[in-house]
């Protein structure tokens, strides 16, 4: 299964959630690998300095295989593809690409599919071509959600931009809204829970963060 974590909106703990959720499929054993799609490389820095090697926007553009990009984590069963800041160079390089710019993540990750059990792509906030290779990559997209009144307000872009992508790419679909930032008992995340679930009813998760 392969899912990107989105939300156009920075702060929302889209990083943090890649990171835990792929921490706690592996434990429960599943293989699972990581992929940080966003120049500024918080998921990367999770991990610890690079070590020169390889990175993403280096096998997306062909000048390295998977296995000189992936980094194997301190964590059995979670390994890493990290980036760094030339992907925004890259990321022109992909632009200019007219006929497949955003299907460059899809054509190298198909193959990975029989080797992972997960593959989580925690994805830049903003609607770039590297935001939209995620999504047309991926069969699930999961959205973090700070429960506050401005990230609410923030999301009819987001599912808009998703509704897009699913006009092209059938497969794709809502895993569902994740509350981060829950202040329990406070009335602005109460109330933002409810406006998520008139948003999108019974795509909301009963678990918040």
């Amino acid at each position: 299964m392969i899912i990107s974590l989105a939300n156009q909106k920075g702060g929302v703990a889209k990083t943090t959630t890649c990171v835990n959720l792929g921490a706690g499929l592996a434990l429960r054993g599943h293989s699972v690998l990581l992929i940080d799609m966003d120049p500024q490389g918080s998921l990367t820095r999770y991990f610890g300095p690079l070590d020169g090697g390889a990175v993403l926007g280096d096998w997306l553009l062909g000048r390295a295989e998977f296995d000189q990009a992936v980094r194997h984590t301190p964590f059995d069963r979670l390994d890493l593809i990290p980036t760094a800041e030339h992907l925004i160079a890259d990321q022109a390089l992909i632009e200019q690409d007219k006929f497949k710019a955003i299907h460059y993540l899809r054509r190298k990750i198909e193959p990975l599919r029989a080797r992972y059990d997960f593959i989580l792509i925690d994805t830049m906030p903003s609607f770039s071509v590297l935001f939209a290779n995620s999504l047309v990559a991926s069969d699930h997209v999961l959205i973090p959600v700070k429960l506050e009144w401005l990230s609410i307000q923030g999301l009819k872009p987001l599912l808009e931009k998703v509704a897009d992508v699913q006009d092209n790419v059938k497969h794709l679909q809502i895993m569902g809204l994740l509350g981060t930032f829950n202040r329990r008992g406070g009335k602005e995340a109460d109330s933002c829970l409810v406006g998520l679930q008139d948003l999108l009813p019974g795509q909301v998760f009963k678990t918040t963060i």
